[in-house]
């Protein structure tokens, strides 16, 4: 048996819910609102722990399911929501949800004990008014379709905590290279320019901690990595109570499955700061070698407001950092617009500014 949990309030009993705009957990009847420490110093009495089956697999086609919290995927499975009775059906790595008919926030154990139980997390610091309030101005944009209304297109909004592993190391390489500098000068009424060019080579090595890699095949890397950077100072050690009122996934690659991309990105790290070390107005790179040495691969939970959105039968992602802000996304853009843009000469380099995937904020 495993055990469904859900924080409660220890002036009325009511549930809590973590408050990003506050950095406390409220009461969603009384209003009271607590410190983690204060809530870890009631210990169990503030926890109500309901025994539930692990989970139900779906029987038959799992495709005539449909997930009762929002989640997109077929590998679904059935929980009982411990307040009020009703089946959630969810995917089997959703680690905390909210229960659609009563609103009860819900922890799932099983996803976050054992191999499962993240070292760290950064608790949500915005709140969910402020997501739509971004959304709406990152929409005015001169190419975005006028019927592209953010208060409407809307289909879902959620705050999920998103698993990542965090890895640490260190990495030594060697770059060479070809630089140039250039002497501009004038002779008369002439203006000439000389480039000189050189060969180099360089040795080093750097130490990076905690580069993170999200560890869900759900979400997509370029969003992810996208709204970084998080700011490390605020990390803490992980909490169930963290969890309650929002989405939470656990990770469903594991940290070797995921070293490729960390090891490309602190490779990229240390070939940048030896660029760095020059002095040449350009650089041209032969080669690079590099060695990485991991030192700890560890697992947490970091926020982010993800909203989907369809426009003219087309999906659209935007996603927003839950602890600092940062706000992307992808937004249509109206072909009349464009043509008239471009025919006025007034789009040069903005256009190079929307070419990209992702726009920001």
């Amino acid at each position: 048996m495993s055990k469904n949990i859900t924080y409660k309030c220890p002036t009325c009993g009511g549930d809590l819910a973590w408050n990003a705009s506050t950095g406390s957990f409220k009461c969603k009847y009384c209003e009271d609102e607590f410190t983690n420490a204060q809530l870890e110093a009631l210990g169990e009495n503030n926890i109500e722990e309901e025994k539930a089956e692990k989970h139900r697999e779906l029987e038959g086609d799992k495709s005539q399911y449909r997930s009762t919290d929002g989640t997109e995927n077929s590998d679904l499975v059935a929980y009982t929501c411990s307040h009020c009775g009703a089946e959630i059906i969810t995917n089997r790595t959703t680690a905390a949800t909210i229960c659609v008919y009563c609103q009860n926030p819900v922890v799932m154990s099983e996803q976050v004990i054992g191999d499962f139980s993240p070292k760290y997390v950064i608790p949500f610091k915005v709140d969910k008014s402020k997501v739509m309030d971004a959304f709406k101005s990152f929409a005015k944009k001169p190419l975005t379709p006028k019927d592209f209304d953010p208060n409407n297109v809307v289909e879902k909004m959620q705050g999920v905590y998103v698993p990542f592993w965090l890895y640490s190391a260190d990495a030594s390489g060697m770059l060479s290279g070809e630089g140039t500098t250039q002497r501009r000068y004038r002779n008369g009424n002439n203006e000439y320019s000389e480039t000189s060019y050189y060969s180099f080579l360089r040795r080093g090595s750097v130490t990076v901690d905690q580069v993170p890699v999200d560890a869900s095949k759900k979400i997509e890397n370029d969003a992810m990595d996208s709204i970084e950077p998080y700011d490390y100072r605020e990390i803490t050690e992980f909490s169930p109570s963290y969890l309650a009122g929002f989405l939470a996934e656990r990770y469903d690659l594991n940290a070797d499955e995921c070293y490729e991309r960390a090891e490309l990105r602190i490779k990229n790290t240390l070939e940048e700061e030896l660029k760095r070390t020059t002095d040449y107005e350009s650089v041209t790179v032969k080669s690079f070698d590099a060695d990485v040495k991991v030192k700890s691969k560890d697992y947490a939970l970091l926020p982010a407001w993800l909203l989907y959105t369809k426009y003219q039968d087309k999906n659209y992602l935007f996603a927003m950092n839950g602890q600092t802000g940062k706000f992307i996304g992808n937004l249509p853009i109206d072909k009349i617009k464009l043509t008239v843009f471009t025919a006025l000469g007034a789009v040069g380099g903005f256009l190079a500014g929307i070419a990209g995937y992702f726009m920001f904020m």
